[in-house]
């Protein structure tokens, strides 16, 4: 299941103050949890690299 914004948010939140103040097990707490709920993000696929001969073939397309 996805997590919500506001569980993500609040989870930085609390890597930032643990960070702030230094406290290690508020610091493993949040960075485990952070780890679950961008686990369940789902992203777009990325974008294939193009190769030089195709970048020079748009480029001769468009002049």
């Amino acid at each position: 299941m996805a997590c919500k914004k506001s569980e993500l948010i609040s989870a930085l939140n609390s890597f930032g103050s643990a960070r702030a103040t230094g406290d290690g097990n508020l610091i493993q707490f949040s960075v485990n949890l952070i780890g679950q709920l961008i686990d369940t993000l789902e992203f777009a696929p990325e974008e294939e690299p193009i190769s030089e001969d195709e970048l020079a073939a748009e480029r001769a397309d468009n002049v």
